[in-house]
């Protein structure tokens, strides 16, 4: 199960990336930011409680897990997952400076730059194509059996537009895997630390190559 943990977090983590790449590719969708414009500032601070649901058609997996979503405009992306009484079992965290994957729950993390992330992809991402989705900034889009759009949206106190569901889909042949992010009771928050603090001497790094690995065979749904 513990092993398992870190799975899911790369699996949210590919779900990410590849709406990032799709989005990338400039692909026209019709989401409802199309329609309004959001003017958004360097600095502004938004959390939101969040439910995050991977599922696949099989049904050997289905995982709910708690977390939070704590955003900084241009220098911040943190989506952390909880399970009950609060107990931390992972962080996604986007920097322009790299991704990291952080898995409490086995005591393992990783550092993926965007170079080694384009390389995966076949195709040139950035802070920018990752930061759009949470925001509400990227266009809803379906490319070679990955499809991801925002479900709905609520507003922030000044009535502002903000994703409040984004859903991710995978398939590959008769298998699809969904991941679907709920997010609720947004507010404007400052004073949290924009970079998350581990003792890195008590985990352990895995290399690049281990959690491409992962990344890679996201659909390999046997290896949960």
């Amino acid at each position: 199960m513990r092993r398992s943990l870190l799975h899911i977090i790369c699996l949210i983590t590919a779900m990410v990336i590849l709406a990032a790449c799709s989005t990338s590719r400039k692909v026209a969708g019709d989401g409802p930011v199309s329609k309004q414009k959001v003017a958004w500032k360097t600095g502004e601070c938004i959390v939101a409680k969040t439910n995050i649901h991977l599922s696949d058609n099989t049904k050997k997996l289905d995982v709910s897990v708690n977390g939070t979503l704590r955003m900084k405009r241009d220098d911040v992306v943190q989506l952390s997952a909880t399970y009950l009484f609060g107990i931390q079992v992972g962080t996604l965290e986007i920097t322009p400076e790299a991704v990291t994957i952080i898995s409490r729950a086995t005591r393992q993390y990783a550092i993926l730059s965007y170079e080694e992330l384009s390389s995966l992809t076949g195709r040139a991402l950035s802070f920018d194509d990752l930061q759009d989705i949470f925001w509400g900034e990227a266009k809803k889009s379906k490319i070679n059996g990955f499809e991801w759009k925002y479900e709905s949206f609520s507003q922030l106190p000044d009535n502002r537009p903000i994703p409040s569901e984004i859903i991710f889909n995978v398939k590959s042949g008769a298998m699809s895997v969904n991941l679907d992010l709920e997010m609720q009771n947004h507010r404007m928050e400052e004073g949290w630390s924009t970079r998350t603090s581990f003792n890195q001497s008590s985990y352990t790094r895995l290399k690049s190559a281990e959690i491409i690995k992962i990344i890679s065979n996201l659909t390999v749904l046997s290896s949960l």
